[in-house]
């Protein structure tokens, strides 16, 4: 993907438009919404919204930022924090109509977010006062209380000041770790696979006058000499699919310190709409020492663990 070539949504693949007629998985909770909009059930009328939400984003030519995209990803946002819709959330996102969606709509946000990152980038690259046009980014204070919330979570399990920081999939915006610089002093290095997300974040760092960040291409799973790092960061986009998100944890408690603390970026509630939930009590090589579901606008949940020791 070039940085002129908008993210195209591929037409729907013959075997996931036929996975809401497969058997659920042994074990799992099977809970049947009636599916119906005309019942006026509250479950029913998210499980509405949330099927409308999808299909408008599928049929985007693309999720490049504009007053439709927006307003498309401004609805699903604030059903996935809506408070009474939440008390229908495990209902929801185990019905036979919402659960085989939910990987690709995934998918969806992860595309859109990294487009809406993008834009921003190169605006706030290109603006005569970049410190004024990065305050304007719409979820700017979203981004401020998380990593406020996250730091007191951190420093509340340590009796050092963390220093050195490795944020695994940092992308185009890479505004943790410059607030983690900026107002927690420490020195964060920053790793995404992408090679424009890298480029631009480094960019944007650098008018910002933002000091204390390195940038690197790169998966963290080539990555074996990590034992130098207080703390690492693992973003909620960093391995959308379980499995996946599994294996990067692996990989962290098999070449970090004894010690080093994890904080992996998660989902609660609806949220699980947007981004991947993480069972904190099944961490590989990782005991578990917080977790917090916000339940106000932040949309992360944050867990925190330790490696293990050998």
């Amino acid at each position: 993907m070039t940085s002129s070539t908008p993210i195209r949504r591929p037409a729907p693949h013959p075997t996931q438009q036929n996975q809401q007629h497969q058997t659920p998985r042994a074990g799992r909770p099977t809970v049947h919404g009636c599916g119906h909009a005309d019942t006026g059930s509250a479950r029913a009328a998210v499980i509405t919204q949330v099927r409308a939400l999808h299909a408008a984003l599928l049929a985007c030519p693309d999720l490049t930022p504009g007053p439709r995209t927006n307003d498309i990803f401004s609805r699903l946002v604030a059903l996935a924090v809506d408070p009474a819709a939440a008390r229908e959330a495990d209902a929801v996102l185990a019905d036979p109509a919402v659960a085989p969606l939910l990987p690709g709509l995934r998918q969806l946000c992860a595309d859109g977010e990294f487009e809406l990152e993008r834009h921003w980038a190169r605006r706030i690259v290109a603006a005569t006062d970049p410190a004024a046009e990065l305050a304007r980014f719409p979820y700017h204070q979203n981004y401020v209380d998380l990593t406020r919330l996250e730091h007191h979570a951190v420093s509340g399990l340590v009796p050092h000041r963390v220093g050195r920081v490795l944020f695994v999939g940092s992308g185009p915006l890479p505004l943790t770790s410059m607030l983690l610089a900026q107002r927690y002093g420490c020195a964060v290095d920053n790793l995404d696979r992408e090679p424009e997300a890298v480029t631009l974040g480094a960019a944007l760092a650098d008018v910002a006058g933002c000091t204390g960040l390195r940038f690197d291409v790169g998966d963290v799973v080539d990555h074996h000499d990590l034992a130098d790092y207080d703390l690492v960061y693992l973003a909620a986009l960093a391995g959308l699919d379980p499995d996946a998100k599994l294996g990067l944890l692996s990989h962290l408690a098999r070449t970090l310190a004894p010690g080093t603390l994890v904080l992996a970026r998660s989902a609660h509630s609806l949220r699980g709409l947007l981004y991947p939930v993480l069972d904190p009590h099944d961490l590989p090589g990782m005991d578990t020492l917080s977790v917090v579901h916000p339940f106000t606008d932040v949309v992360n949940s944050v867990v925190v663990a330790r490696v293990r020791g050998a």
